[in-house]
């Protein structure tokens, strides 16, 4: 797989992330003009127990199909691979449900602030499990370099979600319960579509000899990813603790737009180039590519946290109500955090490729631990800002620990000449919208739009691009006029 390679299907998976994720742009005027600001709190606070649900019911099993995937193809066992990883997930997932259902009810009355608790749970824990499979099954799209499939997979999802949430909850008037329902709804098909054509290629049957071998290695992702989650969900619970829904819908309005750079610029970047690195795991000859690949996702993140924030401060009164006007704030003080994550990928798949899934597990569990304590001492006093310092606090320091350690155990060099002078570049930006946040619309975007083009020019001027990069522009630049 080549450079070129992994460029091509990070565009796509861009593409089809758009695509697929836009029903999470599209569906904020539903939720936010159907739902009360409490109801849309709670919602929010449900789906990030989801995400958290759905990284225990999966057990690494995604990672572990796509680390895999090319050795049992090889000995024609992919069917066997696939099969059994699914069942892994499926037993995970009533084994979750029934402890969640019976031993946590009361973690969530203090946080979910309803009666109908276990209704809930139930919900979230079902759709958990749906969206577990259907990202799984779409992976193996992925492991087979089929990055076009992966992306009308995903846009499928995104159009039955919002056709399906726009019945339930608009339409019909179901509330929280009807957009998880339409979660699961949704989820369901495209599994059962995906599974079905992995079936006719492929095949699928259960192994039970290579099931322990799969969980060795799955089961450490458990503690990498549920780290993840619980950085990201821990300001939510503790806002809703401290401060109740009201403040926690703010928030979620924010880090839901903010998400739309992880969605265009960090995921792609991260489906591309996991299996980019874990078939280059003993290329030599890739190594320093594999380390500029880092710096052009900081690069692109740069310049679309610009496009996105200018997007955000003109749409925010059009998609939500007055009572949201300060998720735009947290919104831009999510960014570092969010391009942070990118970090944190690149260093997690170095390890992952090398088979260090403990290091991964013992770090971002570490890292998890002390961002818990942080958000409790910051959220306490500063409520939403204090989630927002928090969350960027945690994923700087999980991704630099890993990013550190999956260099030298992969045994590349890294920009960071390059690299740093497009963070300080990054801190300039936002420092400058942060200041120009109270200016009206049309000032605020053409100062905006001068401020990005300055940086462009100061990258050209002193020297930031090498002379290849240059002539990969012009190229590409030719070939479109």
């Amino acid at each position: 797989m080549s450079l070129r390679l992994l460029s091509k299907n990070a565009a796509i998976y861009a593409v089809g992330n758009v695509g697929a994720r836009a029903a999470v742009f599209l569906l904020i005027p539903l939720y936010t003009h159907s739902l009360s600001v409490a109801e849309f709190g709670l919602l929010a606070t449900l789906q990030v127990t989801i995400r958290i649900i759905a990284v225990l019911i999966t057990g690494g099993m995604t990672t572990t199909l796509l680390r895999f995937a090319k050795e049992y193809e090889v000995k024609g066992r992919l069917n066997a691979l696939l099969g059994t990883s699914i069942l892994v997930i499926v037993l995970a997932g009533l084994v979750v449900a029934t402890v969640f259902l019976t031993l946590l009810p009361w973690l969530f009355r203090q946080i979910l602030h309803t009666s109908d608790v276990r209704s809930c749970v139930g919900l979230a824990c079902g759709a958990a499990l749906a969206q577990a499979l259907s990202c799984h099954a779409m992976s193996y799209y992925r492991a087979r370099h089929q990055s076009f499939w992966f992306m009308i997979a995903g846009m499928s999802t995104a159009t039955l979600l919002l056709g399906i949430t726009f019945v339930l909850v608009c339409v019909l008037r179901l509330g929280v319960s009807g957009a998880l329902v339409a979660l699961i709804l949704a989820h369901t098909a495209v599994f059962l579509g995906v599974l079905g054509s992995a079936v006719c290629k492929t095949g699928l049957r259960v192994s039970w000899t290579i099931m322990p071998g799969l969980l060795r290695f799955g089961f450490p992702q458990i503690c990498s990813q549920c780290s993840e989650i619980t950085m990201a969900a821990v300001g939510v619970y503790l806002l809703s603790y401290f401060a109740g829904l009201e403040a926690v819908a703010v928030y979620s309005l924010g880090y839901k737009l903010a998400f739309i750079l992880f969605i265009t610029t960090v995921s792609p970047f991260s489906l591309a180039f996991e299996p980019y690195v874990f078939s280059s795991a003993d290329r030599l000859d890739r190594r320093t590519l594999i380390g500029r690949s880092l710096t052009y996702m900081v690069l692109a993140a740069l310049f679309m946290s610009a496009g996105l924030l200018v997007a955000i401060r003109i749409l925010l009164p059009k998609i939500a109500p007055p009572e949201y006007a300060s998720a735009f704030l947290v919104a831009l003080l999510l960014v570092p955090g969010i391009m942070f994550m990118g970090v944190y990928y690149f260093g997690q798949a170095l390890l992952n490729a090398m088979n260090k899934t403990r290091v991964v597990g013992g770090v971002s569990t570490g890292v998890a631990g002390l961002s818990f304590l942080i958000n409790y001492l910051l959220i306490r006093y500063f409520g939403w800002c204090g989630a927002v310092l928090a969350f960027d606090i945690s994923f700087v320091v999980l991704g630099v620990a890993l990013t550190a350690m999956g260099v030298k155990h992969f045994s590349i060099s890294l920009e960071w000449k390059r690299i740093g002078t497009l963070v300080c570049l990054l801190l300039s930006l936002l420092l400058t919208l942060y200041a120009l946040r109270g200016f009206p619309v049309i000032r605020f975007t053409v100062t905006s739009a001068l401020m990005v083009i300055l940086g462009l020019l100061l990258l050209l001027r002193y020297g930031f691009f090498r002379h290849d990069e240059k002539l990969v522009v012009r190229r590409l630049a030719a070939r479109w006029c």
